[in-house]
């Protein structure tokens, strides 16, 4: 369902700036975001049932994100939830459950 990656993303980078791991984005779903309504993330891990991503801008447990996925080489569900949430050193970092 996924291209392979052989490594993972630099959590230092949560802007995608790691050629192997595109940055990739979301429409944040009926909130007032800090941005357009737009999230730009990377993804750290992901398997069949959800991903771990970093990502610039704070998310809340239980906002609904519709993954944009033209011109992406990722075959991402269309939709998904944020599930946990934290402040890292340089970012934040969520788990996503696909819906």
């Amino acid at each position: 369902m996924f291209l392979k990656r052989d490594k993972r993303v630099d959590p230092r980078k949560p802007d995608g700036a790691d050629e192997n791991f595109p940055a990739l984005e979301a429409e944040i779903e009926g909130e007032n975001s800090q941005s357009d309504g737009t999230l730009r993330f990377s993804v750290v891990d992901i398997n069949d049932n959800g991903m771990g991503i970093t990502c610039s801008q704070q998310l809340k447990v239980g906002q609904a994100l519709n993954f944009t996925s033209e011109g992406q080489d990722w075959d991402l569900p269309a939709r998904g939830v944020v599930m946990w949430t934290f402040k890292a050193s340089d970012g934040f970092r969520a788990g996503i459950k696909f819906l």
